[in-house]
Order: structure tokens, then sequence, then C-alpha cells
């Protein structure tokens, strides 16, 4: 099927999903023009614009079925569309978007969300903040059994973490790397109560649906929900690592703002802000991402230095 006007989405979408999964992601996507035509008719729907919002995780078609706008969300079938796969119909529109149909061959039909504004429009970032975190206590709920946990996920950064440092010609000073392996090692088996996470808390994430905010495409995992918390408190480095004493007094006031709305222990949010945005400023130096790499770095700096 031929979609007007989203070739160089296509495009994109499968530049990116190569670079994440690998070459043995080409026969899917050499079969999805196939895929879409074969659900578009299933679904009994009418496309009604170009594929969009493509990154390495999937591509998005608008449509209606009937009078009800909706969105076709093309994912490659791996561990991470069955997890999200499960998550959302776990959440049932709680929180997330609402699954309406999913084939396992790598699509979901989702409920459009109605405006669907990106939360990054918002801006008053307090109120940005707010309205996530009121999502994200939608989604910390009992989670269903075989999704990824954090555990497992950062159990496998730190046994790769001193290899990966000294491959990317240790590009930052050696106790960073050594306090995020304190951290996580620490933090693996204290966690508080294991609920459903988002995975991916950040504030372009979120998108508005009615009054409230939802998450659209959520990364699930298993575990505390300071997890979650952390990520959306390190979210839009450039804007932190852009001025050191600014970025410091952004993430004190959003470390206060999310302890509070959330409930949460600021030391266990700060820790796991810190961690991540050491692997993560790891991987952009791997990728050769040098900016990348030192912005991270620089939000990891300032996450450590927080008073809790």
């Amino acid at each position: 099927m031929s979609i007007p006007g989203a070739s160089d989405p296509l495009e994109g979408f499968r530049t990116a999903l190569v670079r994440r999964v690998g070459a043995e992601a080409e026969p899917w996507l050499d079969a999805l023009p196939d895929l879409i035509a074969e659900l578009t008719a299933r679904w009994d729907l009418l496309v009604t614009g170009v594929a969009k919002d493509g990154d390495a995780f999937g591509i998005t078609i608008p449509a209606r079925r009937g009078e009800d706008r909706v969105l076709m969300r093309l994912s490659y079938p791996d561990g991470w569309f069955v997890d999200q796969t499960v998550a959302l119909q776990t959440w049932n529109g709680n929180g997330a978007v609402r699954l309406l149909e999913h084939e396992p061959r790598g699509a979901h039909l989702r409920a459009s969300p109605d405006p669907g504004t990106p939360l990054s429009m918002e801006r008053n970032q307090m109120r940005a903040v707010r309205l996530a975190a009121d999502a994200l206590r939608a989604l910390w709920i009992e989670p269903p059994d075989g999704l990824q946990t954090v555990t497992a996920e950062v159990r496998a950064w730190v046994g790769e973490m001193p290899a990966r440092f000294e491959s990317a010609h240790s590009p930052f000073e050696r106790t960073l790397l050594h306090d995020a392996e304190q951290l996580f090692r620490a933090y693996m088996p204290t966690q508080t109560t294991k609920v459903l996470l988002h995975g991916d808390a950040r504030i372009d994430a979120f998108v508005m649906d009615g009054d409230h905010a939802i998450a659209l495409d959520p990364k699930p995992l298993v575990g505390e929900p300071a997890f979650d918390a952390g990520s959306l408190l390190r979210d839009r480095p450039a804007e932190i690592a852009a001025d050191a004493a600014a970025g410091r007094q952004l993430l004190q006031s959003r470390l206060e703002q999310l302890t509070d709305l959330l409930d949460l222990s600021a030391s266990r949010v700060k820790g796991w802000a810190f961690a991540v945005a050491v692997d993560m400023g790891l991987l952009a130096y791997e990728a050769g991402d040098v900016e990348g790499g030192a912005m991270m770095i620089e939000v990891a700096r300032l996450c450590q230095g927080l008073t809790v």
C-alpha cells in the first residue's frame, strides 16, 4: 500500500530501526507495506494523513474507523513490542493511550487522543511536570507477569559498564562511573513496592487527552516508582546542561516538586536520575556523539550534587 507523502518518514523509520535492531529487521520492513494494506482492510480503516512520529521503535499512521479517529502504530515485533502490548492492555486507557486492536506481527490500533497536543508544548514547566506526574500515578499499578524488570536491565548495564567505558576511551572521570555502578548495585535489591512503570518518562512522552496527560509509547518495566521519577527529573538535558547554576536550580526545584507530588524518597529519585544519566552519557560517547555524551555527563554531575 502506498501512503501519500509517507516515503520520507518510512525511510527514516527504516534507518532508525536497522540502527537499533540490525539487518534482521530488513525482511520485516520489506513486508511492511503489505502488512499496512492488510490491517487497513481488516480493521476497516480510512487513512487520513501521512505516516509520522517515526523513531527506532515505531511509526504512526492517522486514520478513521467509522466516526472515530484512530492511530495505527507499526513497530518491530521484538520484546519491547510484546511488553508494550501487554502493558497497554493492562492499563486499558488509564494513564496511557487506549489499545483497540493489536496484531502480533507488529501493529497496534489505538484511540487517538483529543486534542493530542504534546505536553512539551506546555509553557509552564511546573504544570507540565505535574501533569506528567499525574499520568505516572495512574500508570503505577500491579504489574502483569513476564515483563522486563528494572533489576534485569540494571544488572546488564552494571556488567557491561567498565568494558564500555574503556572501549569509549574513558571519556569522563572514572569516579562518576564507579559511583553510578555502586548506586545501581545498591538500588537493585532495595527497591520499594514494584509497579508497572512507564520506563521512559519524559515530558515529550505524553500528550493531552481532554484535560489530562497520557502516555503514547511507553517502554514498560517493572520496578520502583522512583525509577520513573528519576527519568522526569533529568528530562530536557540540553536546557539543564546549558548553564550549570540555572540547571542545578531547575533540578532542585523539580526534585522537590516530584517528591512532593508523588510521595517518593528524594534520595532514590536523585540516585536513579544520576546513575542512569551516566549510562546514557556513556552510550552517547560509544555512538560517537561527543556533544550528547558531554551533555548527559554534565546532567549527571548536577544530579549528584542535589540536596536531599
